[in-house]
This record gives C-alpha cells, structure tokens and sequence, in this order.
C-alpha cells in the first residue's frame, strides 16, 4: 500500500509537471473559455429578425399590458394585475420590461445591428436599424420620461449611465427617423437587402422597391405619431404631423406588423403566453371599453363569447373571453398601423380648424380598422361624421376602439383626456390614474443618475 501511495504521488506529480508545461506550450489556447454555442460576430441578417420578433413580443406584452388595464379596456382580476388595476405597481413590478426588454434585449441588439451594418456599409439595414431604435425610442420614452441613451449600450461602461431627458431623447428619435429615411432615399447600388429576416415587411416577389418603400413609409408614420405625442408642448406640431402623413402609409398594406407562427411556445404571440401561463387579466367585464363597443361588429372580433351551465346552479352564464383576433397562439401584433395613422391626421386637422377633412379622414380611419379586423364595414356609416357633426371626443373615442390593446392609447389619454375616464375603486393614487411608469428596482439600486421620486402620478415632459 505505500508502495503504491508513492507510485500514485509520483504519477500526479508528473501530470501536473506536464500540464504547466503544456501551459507554457499554449496547449491551453487562447479563448479555451469561449462559448462556441454563442455567436461571435452577429451579422445584421442574424440581427434582424430576432429583434424584430422580440419588438412586437415586448409591445404586446407588458408593454401594453400596463397601459390597457389603466385605460380599463381590460380589467386585472387578480395577482399582479389587480394590483395594476388599483395603481398599486412597484420598481419590482417593471424591472424585466426594462431590463430584459428594452435595455438588455431590444435596444442593445439594434444598437449592435447598426453598428455592424454601418461598418459593412450595409446601408439598408442601418437605414432600418435607425427606424427601429426610434421606435423603440418612442415607446420607452412614452412610459418612463427621461431614459438612458447617449452613454447606453458600452457594456460596463453604461452601469451608471445618464438619463437624457425626454425632450433630447425625441430629438434623436426624429434624427434617427431622418437619417434612416435620407439613407433609404439615397439607394444603395449592389445593396445587401433584408430577405427573409425581414419579417415585417418582405414580400414574395423580392421586390426591393416595395419593400424598402415600406419601411420609408413605416418611418414618416412614426415621426406623424411622434409629432402627435408633442401637440400638448405646442400646437405647431400639427402642422408637423400633416406634412408626414401625405410620406406615410397609403393603406392596410403599409402597417407594421410582427407575426408569431404559434408553433410552439416561444413562437406565440405575448398576450396567448400570458393567458394560458396565468390567465389574471379579465375580458369583457363591466369597464369602459366593455361597454363602448355596444352593437359594434368588434364585438365579436375582439371578443369569444362562449355559454356554459354552473354546475352547482344549473344556471347558465356567459363566459367573455379574448378572442382569437389578439388572443391566439398565431395572433399577430401591429407595430402600427394605417387607421392610427388616419386618426392621428383627423385630430390634427380638427385641431387645425379643418373640420371637413378631419372627418375624412376620420371616416377613413374607422373604414381601415373594420376591414384590418374583419368586421362588417357596414358600420363605418353608423358611427361616420361630416364637417358638421365631428368631434374631437368622436375621434378619440373611434380611435380607443380601434387600438385595443395598444400602449398608444394611454399616451392619447394623457394627452387629450378622452375617453373620460373614473379612477378605479380602491385605487392607491388618491383618485389619480397613473401618467407615468415608476423606474426598475435594479436601475434605482444600481444606477446613481436614476431620477428621483418618481411616481405613477407623475406627468413626462410632453404631458406638462
């Protein structure tokens, strides 16, 4: 036995003197640690379609979720969403929206897709990768104010990074816009076009014009809404929206829109996930948008009415659910859309004092969103308006119908106050429905530069 003690000390003895050896050697090569699993250098074709994919997942998700219970077209009926519904939300409560949607994910991937594309001189997809950044922009900057962005996306470097306030922040939006339209504008000879990673807007014939159009167009629509979002800090903004809208989408076939193949989990739309995963969100229930529809055809788009018997009472009761327009497994989500855009014209050019060519366009907004829906477009005439009849509260209203579910809607009521809406019961607000989202835990903890005492009932920069 102590033979063989001896014989095994010198055995690992020996091992040990080779591998310092081979050490020295660089048997242990640079990079051993490397993940090979993992990308090394992503390319903007690898880039683009996951983060658009990841785009619509994130504004159909909490992104809207928190927006639509406030703005009572959904009701939250229990665990984190009944506290939604009472304005009873923590840091806690937006830390993964923020940290792995937007920042983590979105933002810093889009950063990589134009930093790559822009080193490949891949003019197209840094034209489109501005376009997304604005978006993204604009939909973090309508939730929380003042956010991060010049010295964001620099790894370590951006643990304590600056918020910019809201103000400069839609000053790079409308910069990003320009650049990605000026870029598209210019063409690119022997481009490298998005094919299939396009999901938004590539189409079967390969047509390279209508494609990239459709993104030009994608981008006059987001710098319209974006001119909208400022009217309440100057009226000049509408005549800024009424010179994008002409640039815009032209109809249907324009909008924004991210499929999900429902294939499997991962591939389902966000709002299908959460239903099935915790189902504490209820539809149709006794609130504003409930009781707004009335006779209209959406009714049964937006809605999957099914009976059932309690089996106790023998009583036989209506179950209100989503329908599978939004709530299916292969429920697309809209980025945006031709109607927004008509009623985004209609409230600009009512507030103008043109009120005959609001209520065209207004009337042209309903007509758009019956036939993106699928309901009967007969009803354009029971709700439509003439010069003389519309209202602001008409268009607002239409256009509160029209985007269900959408985060835009919480923006227009901060903006204009319609529809009129009652603070929930038992609200935690003392009476006021939230204007602002409060900023994540991990940012307040971590980050110094955070702004202070924020509140839900704190109004953004634009809302003043």
């Amino acid at each position: 036995m102590k033979y063989f003690n001896k014989k095994l000390s010198v055995i690992l003895l020996t091992v040990t003197v080779i591998l310092i050896s081979a050490c020295n050697k660089k048997y242990f090569y640079d990079g051993i640690n490397d993940d090979p699993t993992q990308l090394k250098n992503p390319t903007p074709a690898l880039l683009l379609s996951p983060i658009l994919l990841a785009s619509g997942y994130e504004y159909g998700g909490d992104e809207s979720r928190f927006p639509s219970i406030f703005m009572q077209q959904v009701t939250g009926a229990a665990n984190q969403s009944y506290s939604a519904g009472i304005y009873n939300i923590s840091p806690d409560d937006v830390d993964n929206m923020w940290s792995f949607g937007f920042y983590g994910g979105l933002m810093n991937n889009t950063y990589d897709l134009i930093t790559k594309s822009g080193e490949l001189n891949q003019k197209y997809y840094h034209a489109i990768g501005q376009i997304v950044m604005a978006n993204l922009l604009q939909r973090a900057t309508d939730l929380w104010g003042d956010i991060p962005y010049a010295q964001a996306f620099k790894g370590n470097e951006s643990k304590n990074a600056a918020f910019d306030t809201q103000e400069s922040i839609y000053a790079t939006v409308f910069s990003l816009l320009n650049g990605g339209i000026a870029e598209i504008e210019a063409g690119d000879e022997g481009a490298t076009l998005p094919g299939q990673e396009d999901i938004l807007y590539r189409n079967a014939k390969n047509d390279i014009d209508l494609q990239i159009g459709h993104w030009k167009r994608f981008a006059h629509a987001l710098k319209a809404r974006c001119f909208i979002h400022l009217a309440k800090v100057s009226p000049v903004y509408y005549d800024s929206v009424l010179k994008e809208v002409p640039l815009a989408f032209k109809d249907n076939s324009d909008n924004a829109i991210v499929p999900f193949s429902g294939s499997s989990v991962n591939s389902s739309n966000p709002t299908f996930q959460f239903n099935d995963q915790r189902g504490d969100i209820a539809y149709g229930s006794n609130f504003l948008y409930y009781k707004l529809l009335g006779n209209d055809p959406r009714y049964n788009i937006y809605y999957d009415t099914t009976m059932k018997v309690d089996k106790q009472t023998g009583k036989i009761d209506t179950l209100v659910d989503l329908g599978s327009f939004n709530g299916a497994a292969s429920s697309s989500i809209y980025l945006m859309t031709y109607d927004e855009l008509k009623f985004i014209e209609a409230e600009a050019q009512f507030q103008k004092g043109a009120k005959s060519l609001a209520a065209d366009a207004y009337n042209t907004a309903v007509a758009a969103n019956l036939a993106r829906t699928g309901a009967d477009d007969a009803y354009a005439a029971v709700v439509a308006k003439t010069a003389a009849t519309i209202t602001l509260n008409d268009i607002m209203t239409q256009k509160y119908i029209a985007l269900f579910l959408s985060s835009e809607v919480w923006t227009d009521w901060r903006r204009t106050g319609l529809p009129q809406l009652t603070p929930a019961s038992g609200n935690v607000t003392g009476g006021i429905i939230p204007r602002a989202l409060v900023y994540p835990s991990k940012e307040i903890r971590y980050n110094s530069n955070t702004p202070k005492n924020r509140t839900l009932t704190s109004k953004l920069w634009w809302d003043k």
